[in-house]
This record gives C-alpha cells, structure tokens and sequence, in this order.
C-alpha cells in the first residue's frame, strides 16, 4: 500500500501527466483547425488554382 506521502507523489505526477498530454491535445487542435480568415483565404486559393487564374495569386507577405 502507498503511505500518504507516496500517494501524493504519484497523484501529483498523473496530474503532471494529464497536464502535459493536454497541452498536446491543444497544440495538435491548433495545428488541425484553421482559423475563419485561414479558411477564407484557403477558400479563394482553391478557387484561384481550380479556375487557373495563377496571376491572382498573392505572397504571404501581400496578405
């Protein structure tokens, strides 16, 4: 059995723990979902490219 000391140990480490694979969870979340201006200007390149006008294209720094 854990004496009280050990207990809060590895209640404190799990708790570490889950705070670490949160902070992945969120990164990967910010990774996956675009923004509603990154989806917009996705949403205009698609069209752009599908429609063939690449001179309407912009750099990233002109937008």
């Amino acid at each position: 059995m854990f004496k009280g000391s050990q207990l809060s140990e590895t209640v404190l480490e799990k708790v570490e723990e889950i705070g670490r694979k949160l902070d992945e969870l969120k990164d990967f979340l910010e990774d996956v979902f675009l923004t509603t201006e990154e989806y917009m200007l996705l949403k205009e390149v698609d069209e752009i490219v599908a429609n063939k006008r690449y001179n309407e294209l912009k750099t990233l720094d002109e937008v």
